[in-house]
């Protein structure tokens, strides 16, 4: 296993993790940011905290295991 792949795996593992533990908070679930469904991070809702932080840090976490998926398959890693 290369070490790209390690890195997508912790990644992936983590942006499940986050997903599920905010599963049961706020107005949309947890795993909504990755899917990118019901999105508001521009729109007034009653997640505050930690609770959006978490959201903001999920959809981060997916942009980066996409574009890293992308550049290890475009590269060959």
């Amino acid at each position: 296993m290369t070490p790209i792949m390690i890195v997508l795996v912790v990644i992936c593992a983590l942006c499940i993790l986050i997903g599920l533990m905010l599963s049961s908070n706020g107005s949309t679930t947890g795993l909504s940011q990755i899917i990118g469904q019901d999105l508001e991070l521009f729109k007034k809702t009653k997640d505050r905290g930690i609770v959006k932080v978490l959201q903001i840090v999920v959809l981060t976490l997916a942009v980066i295991l996409v574009i890293l998926a992308i550049l290890a398959k475009v590269l060959k890693l």
